[in-house]
């Protein structure tokens, strides 16, 4: 039983800590507005990439939402947020992109625990390559100044709750420095540039398949996986077109990474060392993603789906960006 119990608050803190979403299918159907959908001819070659130029700006809705099914207990987050994604400098073979986060929303009244309450009316610079791949981050001083003013705007409307604001202070404490400010915004930006740069795609082609990391359920270290993308369909008018992703993380790797986890946990809690078997525990850990591209490179919508299942523990978690103007 301490066992049980103890990766259940390791796993409340995975959960946390990759954020929130609403049960999802393992299918993904998303909804697409005013466009229909053909089977080009199989020699239209689709190069995902962005033709963007100083100046060009777009506005996005996001939601995030995360589901646990622990035995027989359901819970749920989702919050939602205005993106402003801006062109700010393109300088020989780098773009410069900001994010503004506004009018973040959530369904939660524990929503202070999630890091993400701070970013409200912040901003985030990053470079991406020519073909719109991305490169890094940059002035992550100004990000954390920003954050610091979001987080006094948040304490203001706590002031009569203690609690509240240690845990707003230990949050900002821990995310106001380069390394860990970009881990709220990290897999947000990953997934919207997923698809750029990576090859050359037509209906009839195999998928592109390449080797990749996922994070680590039960460690630090992160996960081995495989990545396969292909072109799904192509607008009736060849102005966008539809990719997807299917990343798998490497099944003998993660087995040998939970039964490590068992070990460790064990000798902390001096409790017995678990069996062997355990290395056979069927454990699903997979991540898929869907987007449809504008021949300019913006996406009009972006869902990706991340799914966890092994014992008696069904996680998963969507994200979805939909094109407002």
């Amino acid at each position: 039983m301490k066992i049980n119990f103890t990766y259940y608050l390791f796993f409340l803190f995975f959960s946390i800590k990759i954020f929130a979403q609403d049960p999802i299918q393992d299918t993904i159907s998303p909804v697409v507005k005013n466009d229909t959908i053909f089977n080009a001819p199989q020699e239209t070659i689709i190069f995902p990439k962005t033709y963007w130029n100083i100046g060009n700006e777009k506005r996005y809705n996001v939601t995030t939402s995360e589901v646990k099914l622990e035995d027989d207990t359901i819970s749920h987050q989702e919050y939602t947020y205005n993106v402003i994604i801006q062109v700010e400098n393109v300088y020989q073979n780098e773009t410069i992109v900001k994010w503004n986060f506004r009018n973040i929303q959530f369904n939660s009244k524990s929503f202070l625990n999630n890091p993400f309450s701070l970013v409200n009316n912040v901003s985030i610079s990053f470079k991406i390559d020519q073909d719109g791949r991305f490169l890094g981050y940059t002035d992550l001083d100004k990000t954390i100044k920003q954050l610091v003013l979001s987080s006094e705007d948040l304490e203001n409307k706590y002031l009569d709750n203690p609690t509240a604001i240690a845990l707003i202070k230990k949050n900002l404490q821990h995310y106001s420095t380069e390394e860990n400010i970009v881990k709220l915004f990290d897999k947000d930006i990953r997934q919207f540039h997923h698809f750029y740069g990576k090859s050359n795609f037509t209906l009839e082609s195999a998928p592109f398949v390449y080797q990749s990391y996922m994070d680590n359920l039960f460690s630090t270290s992160p996960t081995p996986a495989t990545t396969e993308l292909k072109l799904n369909e192509i607008g009736v008018l060849q102005t966008n077109y539809i990719m997807s992703s299917f990343q798998q993380a490497d099944k003998d790797w993660l087995a040998n990474s939970w039964y490590s986890y068992l070990k460790d946990l064990a000798t902390k809690l001096g409790s017995e060392q678990p069996s062997e078997k355990r290395l056979k525990d069927d454990i699903k850990y997979y991540v898929k993603t869907t987007s449809r591209i504008k021949d300019n490179g913006w996406i009009s919508y972006s869902i990706e789906t991340k799914k966890v299942k092994f014992q008696d523990t069904d996680y998963t978690l969507e994200r979805r960006f939909e094109l407002v103007d």
